[in-house]
């Protein structure tokens, strides 16, 4: 009776460990809400990843801070341009 309930525990204890490892790969840094105001010193921009549910940019400000952006909106579009002519 003892080895029976042994092997039942192992055996669930592997299928949650499984099922564990096939979960969905969840990025690390998504946006969740776009900035309202441009960001007037724009020092780099990077895209999240394609797997988040909001596509975004965000831009790193020459203070450091990172905002999130909107990257179809006109001020987001001349900021990423202007830093990929730069470089």
């Amino acid at each position: 009776m003892l080895a029976a309930r042994m092997i039942l525990l192992l055996v669930l204890l592997l299928t949650f460990s499984l099922h564990r490892a096939a979960a969905h790969f969840t990025p690390t840094e998504c946006c969740f809400d776009y900035a309202r105001k441009p960001v007037r010193y724009v020092e780099s921009f990077y895209m999240t990843s394609s797997d988040c549910s909001l596509p975004a940019v965000v831009i790193v400000a020459a203070n450091g801070v990172e905002v999130c952006a909107d990257p179809k909106k006109p001020w987001v579009k001349r900021a990423m341009e202007k830093l990929r002519r730069k470089k």
